[in-house]
Formats: structure tokens, sequence, C-alpha cells
């Protein structure tokens, strides 16, 4: 691979992982404006508690809402990452850890794992679709 495509691949996947963090930080600050913002009208996947096919934006926000609502967000870490391109297509695997403060007060971590679509716009990267899910507390964590 040239290194040219090296080199814009790296400041590609650098801004999609800085999109990332900015979505964990938009949950954290609970900044709704944010989290719309930085996904597409036409977003499709799974999240969480997700038992069919979530199709757009708004069908995003009613989970994204009931996560805002819940959880107080206290912090997060990308602990693994790995961006495979397909042209102006990017395919993100991710495990994190997702701290926060529940309704009753309890603290607690989510660890998450994530596959995350994004597509290149005219403004850089955006996500067009995602699989997130908590991981089964019986998995072994390996970083």
């Amino acid at each position: 691979m040239p290194t040219d495509t090296i080199t814009a691949q790296a400041k590609d996947r650098a801004a999609i992982l800085e999109h990332i963090k900015c979505i964990f930080g938009a949950y954290i600050r609970k900044d709704r404006a944010a989290i719309r913002n930085t996904h597409t009208a036409d977003w499709t996947g799974f999240q969480g508690p997700s038992v069919k096919i979530e199709r757009g934006l708004e069908d995003y926000m009613v989970n994204a809402d009931l996560s805002l609502k819940a959880l107080t967000g206290t912090g997060f870490e990308l602990l693994d990452t790995e961006v495979q391109f397909r042209g102006d297509v990017a395919i993100v695997y991710y495990v994190a850890r997702y701290d926060y403060v529940g309704e009753d007060g309890h603290a607690g971590s989510l660890p998450l794992r994530s596959i995350d679509i994004y597509q290149r716009d005219g403004a850089g990267w955006i996500q067009c679709g995602s699989h997130i899910s908590v991981i089964p507390q019986t998995a072994t964590w390996k970083t």
C-alpha cells in the first residue's frame, strides 16, 4: 500500500475514533442534540435493548433517550479498536467500558462491544449504522 494511502487511512482512523469519543462525551454531557448530530438520518442497526432492526435516527433516539434518563455517564475508555476501510465506508469494531451512576445512585460500569459503520460525507466521517451491546457478565475480559 502506498505511503500516502497509509497516512490518509491513519488520519481517517483517528477522525473516526475521535467521533466515537464525541458520541460517548455527548452521552456523558446528556447532550441530546450532539447525539443526534453524530448519526445519519437513515442510521440503521441494533442497540442494547433492540428486539428489531432500528431504522432511522428517530428509532435510534428512542433508545438514546432511555439511556439518558436511566444513566448519568461519568467516564469511558476504549479498550480495543479495529478500523477497516472499504472505500468511503469504514467498519469499526470496539470494546469499551462506560462508567455511570444509575437512577438509584449506584455507580457501575458497562462493558460494551460494538460494530459501527461509518460513511464519508462532505464534512468527514459520520456513523450510519451500529450494533452495540453489553458484554455478558459471564465473559472474560481480555484487553
